[in-house]
């Protein structure tokens, strides 16, 4: 049987199964108001991050190889995330999908047929696959309907916040529609005139670099649309380039996006404080939040690989001051979103975990790491007193694994070194880096709240070291069925 005719098949089957759950749960109403679908929903994407992104980080920060909040949610499953179409030389050919007995028998099988952060972030927002490039599009580049734009139609707001450029590949999935990931400018005038989005936050700033240092002239408005838009951003209008902007409280009249750039205006939000309806942040800096400082090159491929020169916590404590973290931009998303009392959906993504680990920069892919679960402990706080598990699903996970790390194996390619050794809190661990792009490789799932329990009919595959695992098109089929 094709492979895409069974997993619809199966899909078909387990949405039988949970609907039959959730007509069980109407038909016998707990005694107090339960809420019986997510009101909220929020997903978190570790960009590049592997279960060994995660262990590194736990033995630095903790000597350990667990200690994030995230490890000890009720679903614990992991994920796969090859494409529909992956790169074979110059021609995109269908994928192989994922062998668990050629991943743990062949050293070299998961560097290839690996997804790029546009089809899998398309899966994770659509619940479709598609070909690697493609932003929101099906394999033939037709659009295909978001989670964001789920959770409007169900009157809800939704919004993206990430650590790099607004209109790069994660963030854009969960927005735009377009058949290629590389059409930034494309990208941004989708997201900013064509969607409903109540929040965008995240980097691209024309006029700063990646050391947060003021320029005298424009870098590229590309990653923001176009100059034109910039200036109608500026100056707080309802039209960008000559385009209106969506009307999203449905009163007929356009709702202009709020810009905010300066570090205080996002703090602001964090605290609360005089919440708009609708704001796009672009911090000052150039790339990325932090990732792309002091290397001086706007090609991440081509970063030197920095290892035991840094150190994580020295990274942190010489961060750029003048931009958000990204604990900050996602509490201010949050409390904006939630202004809405039908609820929202948000993806938040640690972007530049992924561009450390393409430059295998140990140090600096374990600040990120350290970033992005600072975010998730700030929205696990946020949840609990703002909202509740009862109304609020989050998931953590990530959309691929970047730079293949495992145990040093001495030029032995033996895959029995894939546990990293035990190392002293503080110290950076050592790790092998395998490769310089992505893999194939299972990646961790993390899930808590309402509905969560669902997912675990999903994980009806089994790996031989992971154990159970999911499809990365799985949650947003959940999603779509419970939202339906």
């Amino acid at each position: 049987m094709n492979i895409y005719i069974f997993l619809k098949t199966r899909f078909t089957l387990i949405s039988l199964l949970i609907l039959a759950n959730l007509a069980i749960g109407i038909a016998q109403p707990p005694p107090r108001k339960v809420q019986k679908v997510p009101k909220n929903v929020i997903i978190m994407i570790s960009d590049g991050c592997g279960i060994n992104h995660i262990r590194a980080t736990n033995l630095y920060q903790f000597g350990q190889y667990s200690g994030q909040k995230y490890e000890s949610f009720p679903v614990k499953l992991f994920m796969s995330t090859y494409p529909a179409k992956s790169e074979v030389g110059n021609l995109l050919m269908y994928s192989r999908g994922y062998s668990t007995y050629n991943a743990w028998n062949d050293f070299k099988y998961v560097l290839s047929d690996f997804t790029c952060s546009a089809a899998s972030g398309t899966a994770l927002a659509t619940g479709e696959k598609t070909y690697n490039g493609a932003i929101g599009v099906d394999i033939n580049g037709s659009p295909l309907k978001n989670l964001s734009e789920l959770a409007i139609e169900k009157n809800k707001s939704a919004g993206v916040v990430t650590s790099v450029q607004i209109s790069h590949a994660t963030p854009a999935t969960f927005v735009a529609h377009n058949k290629s990931r590389n059409k930034y400018s494309e990208i941004a005038k989708n997201m900013l005139i064509n969607s409903k989005l109540s929040v965008i936050m995240g980097c691209g700033h024309p006029y700063y670099d990646n050391n947060g240092k003021e320029l005298s002239k424009a870098n590229t408005f590309n990653y923001i649309g176009d100059s034109l838009i910039w200036n109608d951003l500026l100056n707080n209008s309802t039209t960008l380039n000559g385009k209106q902007v969506q009307d999203i409280s449905f009163d007929g009249i356009p709702d202009k996006w709020n810009l905010i750039q300066d570090k205080n205006d996002f703090i602001a939000l964090a605290n609360g404080e005089n919440l708009p309806d609708r704001v796009i942040g672009i911090a000052k800096v150039a790339q990325t939040l932090q990732q792309e400082k002091d290397l001086n090159t706007y090609n991440y491929y081509l970063n030197s690989k920095i290892t035991k020169s840094e150190d994580p916590n020295e990274l942190i404590k010489n961060r750029i001051s003048s931009v958000p973290d990204l604990d900050i931009m996602a509490e201010g998303a949050l409390n904006v979103l939630n202004k809405n009392p039908n609820g929202f959906f948000l993806m938040i993504e640690g972007g530049a975990i992924d561009w450390a680990a393409h430059s295998n920069q140990t140090a600096r892919m374990i600040a990120e790491e350290i970033y992005f679960n600072n975010a998730v402990d700030k929205v696990i706080e946020w949840i609990e007193q703002n909202s509740s598990w009862e109304e609020t699903l989050l998931i953590v996970t990530a959309d691929h694994e970047t730079g293949y790390i495992t145990a040093p194996y001495n030029g032995n390619e033996n895959i029995d070194w894939e546990l990293i050794p035990q190392s002293p809190k503080g110290t950076l661990p050592n790790i092998q880096w395998n490769s310089m792009d992505h893999t194939n490789s299972l990646v961790p799932f993390f899930a808590k709240g309402i509905c969560s329990e669902y997912l675990n009919f999903f994980a009806d595959e089994i790996d031989i070291k992971r154990g159970k695992y999911i499809n990365n098109t799985e949650p947003a089929q959940l999603l779509f069925l419970l939202w339906r």
